[in-house]
Protein backbone atom coordinates (compact mmCIF):
# COMPACT_ATOMS: atom_id res chain seq x y z
CA UNK A 1 0.00 0.00 0.00
CA UNK A 2 1.52 3.21 -0.82
CA UNK A 3 1.63 6.11 1.21
CA UNK A 4 -0.89 7.99 -0.37
CA UNK A 5 -3.42 5.14 0.69
CA UNK A 6 -2.05 4.45 4.19
CA UNK A 7 -2.31 8.16 4.76
CA UNK A 8 -6.09 7.79 3.22
CA UNK A 9 -6.91 4.87 5.27
CA UNK A 10 -6.35 6.96 8.47
CA UNK A 11 -9.28 9.75 7.25
CA UNK A 12 -12.67 10.20 8.40
CA UNK A 13 -14.81 8.23 5.53
CA UNK A 14 -16.73 10.70 5.92
CA UNK A 15 -17.41 14.00 8.20
CA UNK A 16 -19.18 11.99 10.38
CA UNK A 17 -19.02 14.29 13.31
CA UNK A 18 -20.23 17.64 11.64
CA UNK A 19 -23.42 15.55 10.14
CA UNK A 20 -23.99 14.18 13.55
CA UNK A 21 -23.98 17.84 14.67
CA UNK A 22 -26.32 19.46 12.02
CA UNK A 23 -28.52 16.40 12.99
CA UNK A 24 -28.25 17.78 16.89
CA UNK A 25 -28.94 21.23 16.37
CA UNK A 26 -31.79 20.41 13.78
CA UNK A 27 -33.04 18.35 16.49
CA UNK A 28 -32.68 21.34 18.78
CA UNK A 29 -34.30 24.12 16.28
CA UNK A 30 -37.40 21.62 16.01
CA UNK A 31 -37.65 21.71 19.52
CA UNK A 32 -37.68 24.96 20.23
CA UNK A 33 -39.99 25.64 17.40
CA UNK A 34 -42.51 23.59 18.43
CA UNK A 35 -41.67 25.02 22.42
CA UNK A 36 -42.07 28.63 21.08
CA UNK A 37 -45.82 27.34 19.40
CA UNK A 38 -46.67 25.85 22.07
CA UNK A 39 -46.29 28.03 24.81
CA UNK A 40 -48.15 31.14 22.56
CA UNK A 41 -51.31 28.40 22.12
CA UNK A 42 -50.98 26.95 25.50
CA UNK A 43 -53.00 24.54 27.17
CA UNK A 44 -52.60 23.24 30.93
CA UNK A 45 -54.81 20.38 30.07
CA UNK A 46 -53.47 19.13 27.01
CA UNK A 47 -49.85 17.35 28.10
CA UNK A 48 -48.99 17.18 24.12
CA UNK A 49 -46.53 19.70 24.15
CA UNK A 50 -44.58 17.77 26.83
CA UNK A 51 -44.68 14.81 25.19
CA UNK A 52 -42.87 16.18 22.22
CA UNK A 53 -40.88 17.74 24.08
CA UNK A 54 -39.58 14.12 25.79
CA UNK A 55 -39.43 12.53 22.78
CA UNK A 56 -37.54 15.56 21.10
CA UNK A 57 -35.04 14.77 24.33
CA UNK A 58 -34.56 11.51 23.65
CA UNK A 59 -33.60 11.62 20.19
CA UNK A 60 -31.27 14.24 21.71
CA UNK A 61 -29.68 11.65 23.92
CA UNK A 62 -29.48 9.20 21.11
CA UNK A 63 -27.76 11.41 19.09
CA UNK A 64 -24.89 12.48 21.44
CA UNK A 65 -24.82 8.82 22.07
CA UNK A 66 -23.74 8.47 18.88
CA UNK A 67 -21.57 11.35 18.46
CA UNK A 68 -19.45 9.17 22.00
CA UNK A 69 -19.62 6.30 19.97
CA UNK A 70 -17.71 7.61 17.09
CA UNK A 71 -16.11 9.33 19.26
CA UNK A 72 -14.28 6.44 20.83
CA UNK A 73 -13.98 4.54 17.15
CA UNK A 74 -12.28 7.38 15.13
CA UNK A 75 -8.63 8.16 15.47
CA UNK A 76 -8.63 11.07 13.30
CA UNK A 77 -11.11 13.90 14.53
CA UNK A 78 -12.15 17.52 12.69
CA UNK A 79 -11.09 19.08 15.84
CA UNK A 80 -9.99 18.16 19.59
CA UNK A 81 -11.52 14.89 21.10
CA UNK A 82 -11.95 17.11 24.64
CA UNK A 83 -13.62 19.57 22.13
CA UNK A 84 -15.86 17.43 20.91
CA UNK A 85 -17.10 15.75 24.31
CA UNK A 86 -17.98 20.03 25.43
CA UNK A 87 -19.81 20.26 22.52
CA UNK A 88 -21.64 17.01 22.11
CA UNK A 89 -22.91 17.22 26.17
CA UNK A 90 -22.97 21.11 25.67
CA UNK A 91 -25.96 20.58 23.21
CA UNK A 92 -27.55 17.64 25.22
CA UNK A 93 -27.81 20.12 28.11
CA UNK A 94 -29.94 22.73 25.81
CA UNK A 95 -32.25 20.07 24.94
CA UNK A 96 -32.57 18.64 28.76
CA UNK A 97 -33.35 22.04 30.04
CA UNK A 98 -35.90 22.80 27.23
CA UNK A 99 -37.78 19.28 28.23
CA UNK A 100 -37.23 20.21 31.91
CA UNK A 101 -38.96 23.24 31.35
CA UNK A 102 -41.41 21.73 29.46
CA UNK A 103 -42.21 19.63 32.47
CA UNK A 104 -42.45 22.27 35.11
CA UNK A 105 -44.88 24.19 33.33
CA UNK A 106 -47.50 21.02 33.07
CA UNK A 107 -46.32 19.69 36.30
CA UNK A 108 -46.71 22.96 38.88
CA UNK A 109 -49.65 24.43 36.85
CA UNK A 110 -49.12 27.82 37.73
CA UNK A 111 -50.56 30.13 35.74
CA UNK A 112 -49.44 30.69 32.58
CA UNK A 113 -47.09 34.02 31.81
CA UNK A 114 -46.32 36.34 29.71
CA UNK A 115 -42.35 35.56 30.42
CA UNK A 116 -42.77 31.91 29.06
CA UNK A 117 -43.70 33.29 25.54
CA UNK A 118 -40.84 35.58 25.55
CA UNK A 119 -37.74 33.13 26.71
CA UNK A 120 -39.50 30.57 24.20
CA UNK A 121 -39.09 32.84 21.32
CA UNK A 122 -35.66 33.57 22.59
CA UNK A 123 -35.11 29.76 23.16
CA UNK A 124 -36.05 29.57 19.55
CA UNK A 125 -33.43 32.69 18.34
CA UNK A 126 -31.17 31.19 20.03
CA UNK A 127 -30.88 27.43 18.85
CA UNK A 128 -31.07 28.79 15.49
CA UNK A 129 -27.80 30.84 15.74
CA UNK A 130 -26.29 27.50 17.34
CA UNK A 131 -27.30 25.56 13.93
CA UNK A 132 -25.75 28.50 12.03
CA UNK A 133 -22.81 28.57 14.00
CA UNK A 134 -22.39 25.18 13.63
CA UNK A 135 -22.95 24.76 9.82
CA UNK A 136 -20.34 27.47 9.25
CA UNK A 137 -17.83 25.78 11.35
CA UNK A 138 -17.89 22.89 8.89
CA UNK A 139 -14.54 22.87 7.36
CA UNK A 140 -14.12 26.56 9.01
CA UNK A 141 -14.13 27.98 5.59
CA UNK A 142 -16.83 30.70 6.78
CA UNK A 143 -14.90 32.08 10.23
CA UNK A 144 -16.38 34.78 10.34
CA UNK A 145 -20.14 34.01 9.99
CA UNK A 146 -19.40 31.56 12.80
CA UNK A 147 -18.39 34.77 14.67
CA UNK A 148 -21.22 36.53 14.07
CA UNK A 149 -23.71 33.41 15.30
CA UNK A 150 -21.94 32.90 18.53
CA UNK A 151 -22.02 37.02 19.08
CA UNK A 152 -25.83 36.87 18.66
CA UNK A 153 -26.16 34.07 21.38
CA UNK A 154 -24.66 36.03 23.39
CA UNK A 155 -26.73 38.66 23.35
CA UNK A 156 -29.65 36.59 23.29
CA UNK A 157 -28.48 35.35 26.44
CA UNK A 158 -28.13 39.15 27.51
CA UNK A 159 -31.47 39.85 26.78
CA UNK A 160 -33.10 36.61 28.93
CA UNK A 161 -31.16 37.68 31.60
CA UNK A 162 -32.96 41.01 31.94
CA UNK A 163 -36.15 39.02 30.96
CA UNK A 164 -35.30 37.03 34.47
CA UNK A 165 -35.27 40.04 36.25
CA UNK A 166 -37.98 42.13 34.97
CA UNK A 167 -40.14 38.68 35.26
CA UNK A 168 -39.35 38.23 38.70
CA UNK A 169 -39.75 41.79 40.26
CA UNK A 170 -43.62 41.52 38.51
CA UNK A 171 -43.64 37.91 40.16
CA UNK A 172 -42.86 39.04 43.57
CA UNK A 173 -45.09 42.11 43.34
CA UNK A 174 -47.97 39.84 42.72
CA UNK A 175 -47.53 38.55 46.49
CA UNK A 176 -48.95 34.74 45.65
CA UNK A 177 -45.84 32.88 47.78
CA UNK A 178 -47.26 29.45 46.12
CA UNK A 179 -47.15 30.65 42.79
CA UNK A 180 -43.83 32.62 43.51
CA UNK A 181 -42.37 29.67 44.05
CA UNK A 182 -43.74 27.63 40.58
CA UNK A 183 -43.46 30.44 38.63
CA UNK A 184 -39.75 31.48 39.54
CA UNK A 185 -38.69 27.62 39.22
CA UNK A 186 -39.90 27.21 35.64
CA UNK A 187 -38.15 31.42 35.06
CA UNK A 188 -34.86 30.14 35.75
CA UNK A 189 -34.90 26.83 34.20
CA UNK A 190 -36.09 28.44 31.01
CA UNK A 191 -33.27 31.32 31.01
CA UNK A 192 -30.79 28.14 31.90
CA UNK A 193 -31.53 27.57 28.39
CA UNK A 194 -30.32 30.62 27.22
CA UNK A 195 -27.12 30.31 29.66
CA UNK A 196 -26.70 26.66 27.53
CA UNK A 197 -26.93 28.23 24.71
CA UNK A 198 -23.95 30.76 25.18
CA UNK A 199 -22.30 28.17 26.47
CA UNK A 200 -21.66 26.26 23.14
CA UNK A 201 -21.31 29.16 21.57
CA UNK A 202 -18.70 29.95 23.84
CA UNK A 203 -16.94 26.62 22.57
CA UNK A 204 -17.42 26.96 19.37
CA UNK A 205 -15.52 30.09 19.34
CA UNK A 206 -12.69 28.33 21.38
CA UNK A 207 -12.71 25.82 18.50
CA UNK A 208 -12.52 28.53 15.55
CA UNK A 209 -9.82 30.42 17.54
CA UNK A 210 -7.52 26.99 17.65
CA UNK A 211 -8.24 26.36 13.87
CA UNK A 212 -9.42 29.02 12.20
Amino acid sequence: MGIGNIFHSFQPKDKIFFVLFEKVTANLVAMANDFNLGMKDFDPNDDSLLKKMSDYEHKNDDLTHEILIELSKNFITPFDREDIHTLATGLDDIADYIYASAKYIYIYKAPHQKAYIDFALLIHKACLEVQNAMRNLDGFKNMPQVKEACIKVNSIENIADDLLSNSMVELFEAGDAINVIKVSSVLNNLEIVTDKAEDVANTIETIMIKYA
